[in-house]
């Protein structure tokens, strides 16, 4: 028994250890690019009928032209970093000199508490899915379910069960991840520090509100965090068991040997499994982050607390004048971003 419980705990310890590494390294792989969303997000929306050109009124509709205008945005910067004091009265940024390193700008909250959400995250997704497959064999064999091994719920539950208990484990750690979000945000526009960017988020406006000024438009927030945790698990086993399908072999009289298991899987088929899933995710969700970045903007200089339904109406406007590509800014580089991130 003690070996037994020896062994188990030093898998949930290696697996943390490993989830916060690898959490680290994707957050330092992929923040310059999630910086350079945010930029095209919240400032080339103000700016794509600036250019002229060919497009319909001026609009500037090419993805390339996007991105060429992110780049530039980064050679340049907010004049905040030599006037830290000063707060925009309007959501279009003024800029001045900027480095390389302006990219990296709100990487301390994600990678202070990537280790605690990641292993919450997994925790409850976890349990619920073990719940679930419990669930499952009963409404299956009744009460004669026999004993499988401890794992066998990773590789043979119904997909359902997988997207519900990714909905789940997202929902519930959206409450601690809307505040390191939101400063994340700011920090990339604004250029400010760490502290100063929760002291600022905690006094804007009613200060009354205090806390609750971190969850600005928390409902699109939600959105976000939930359904995309969930899309991108569904896709994820998805594609892992169907990897594994044609790896399962039977001998001479037909008999399977090995039941299909995506355990078999080698390490590089489960990082295109995962680069996979987050393209596909991003792809679905990325209307929902870009009122998320938009809102967060807003809240820099509101006197109110921007609300889901903020969001709502903003969509609404956006779409209504730049149609529906005005919530497609910057996709290009998400995607790309997604790949190499969630495969590590």
């Amino acid at each position: 028994m003690s070996d037994k419980y020896s062994y188990s705990a030093k898998s949930i310890s290696n697996g943390l250890v490993a989830g916060y590494s690898a959490g680290i390294c994707g957050i330092v792989v992929g923040h310059p690019l999630d910086s350079l969303k945010v930029l095209l997000q919240t400032g080339a929306f103000n700016t794509t009928k600036a250019g002229g050109g060919s497009g319909h009124g001026g609009k500037v509709n090419s993805s390339n032209l996007l991105i060429s205008r992110a780049l530039s945005t980064v050679a340049s910067a907010a004049t905040l970093s030599s006037h830290p004091s000063k707060v925009p009265s309007s959501n279009v940024f003024p800029v001045g000199k900027r480095s390389l390193t302006a990219l990296y700008a709100g990487i301390t909250g994600p990678i202070l508490t990537i280790g605690v959400i990641q292993s919450l995250n997994f925790a409850i997704y976890d349990s619920v899915r073990r719940v679930l497959y419990q669930r499952q064999l009963r409404s299956k064999h009744g009460d004669n379910v026999g004993h499988g091994l401890p794992d066998d719920y990773l590789h043979y539950d119904n997909l359902q069960n997988v997207a519900l208990a990714s909905f789940i484990s997202g929902a519930a750690t959206s409450i601690f991840t809307s505040p390191v979000t939101l400063v994340k945000t700011k920090q990339q526009l604004m250029q400010w520090s760490f502290r100063r960017t929760i002291q600022e988020t905690w006094s804007r406006g009613n200060a009354r509100l205090g806390l609750q000024n971190f969850y600005a438009g928390y409902g699109i927030h939600l959105c976000c965090d939930a359904f995309g945790r969930s899309l991108y698990m569904l896709t994820y086993e998805y594609l892992k068991r169907k990897l594994s399908e044609g790896q399962h072999t039977t001998n001479n009289i037909g008999v399977d040997i090995n039941r299909a298991s995506s355990a078999n899987l080698s390490i590089p088929q489960r990082m295109i499994c995962a680069a996979s899933a987050g393209m596909t995710c991003w792809a679905f969700i990325y209307p929902a982050d870009v009122i998320r970045s938009r809102l967060y903007s807003q809240s820099i200089n509101s006197q109110s607390l921007p609300s889901t339904m903020d969001g709502i109406r903003l969509a609404k406007q956006m779409v209504k004048e730049d149609g529906i590509r005005s919530l497609y800014r910057g996709i290009s580089i998400t995607v790309a971003r997604a790949g190499p991130v969630a495969a590590a």
